[in-house]
């Protein structure tokens, strides 16, 4: 019996020893820690520490999609925006219908200042967000600086129909509209933008041009 007792010991402390570090690890507490720490870390700028924090989260059995996020936002709050490209795309593989990563890609390619990716991944957005009030907006000002002022204006139209109140979308479509020559449509927009908001920037010098 002691003989036998000898022999299946070493198993069962290997065993144990195997699965101790992943129970520890998937404790909710413990990975709250490390998220906790990840967060406190980039509220700092120390961004290196905040993405370590998040990869000891995810090796210990944290949410993927969490972390692979949480990847995307630190690589692009810290510059690295080919990091941020791939963590972003990587998180959207793992929940297609989610929309945060879309946006995060869309962020991405603002901050490289790269129109056809600021497109595409601005319609992306809106395949799954159809009424997206970021992505829409994105849209009109790169179809406005193209110069493509009809695409421009009716990406500002499909903000106001969704976010009539919204004095940028106003600004933007009433702007849009005055390079089209839809000179009316501009003065009636910049009046119902001067009378919610009459300092708004460049709204009486609109109105004062669409009146030429």
């Amino acid at each position: 019996m002691n003989r036998l007792i000898a022999l299946i010991l070493p198993f069962l402390i290997a065993a144990t020893a195997a699965q101790s570090p992943r129970a520890v690890a998937e404790d909710p507490a413990t990975l709250s820690q490390h998220w906790a720490a990840s967060l406190k870390a980039e509220e700092a700028k120390k961004y290196d520490d905040a993405l370590a924090e998040t990869a000891v989260f995810q090796k210990g059995g944290g949410d993927a999609f969490m972390s692979t996020l949480r990847v995307a936002w630190l690589s692009l709050s810290s510059g690295d925006f080919a990091k941020a490209e791939a963590s972003y795309t990587a998180a959207s593989k793992l929940q297609p219908a989610a929309v945060n990563p879309l946006l995060g890609q869309l962020s991405t390619a603002q901050a490289l200042k790269d129109a056809r990716k600021i497109e595409r991944a601005a319609e992306a957005v809106l395949r799954v967000e159809s009424a997206n009030y970021r992505a829409q907006m994105a849209l009109g000002a790169l179809y406005f600086a193209t110069p493509d002022y009809r695409k421009s204006l009716s990406a500002y139209r499909r903000a106001l129909t969704n976010y009539p109140d919204d004095n940028d979308a106003m600004s933007g479509a009433a702007w849009a509209a005055i390079y089209t020559g839809d000179k009316k449509e501009a003065a009636e927009i910049f009046k119902k933008l001067l009378s919610l908001s009459p300092n708004y920037p460049q709204a009486q010098k609109g109105l004062e041009a669409a009146a030429k």
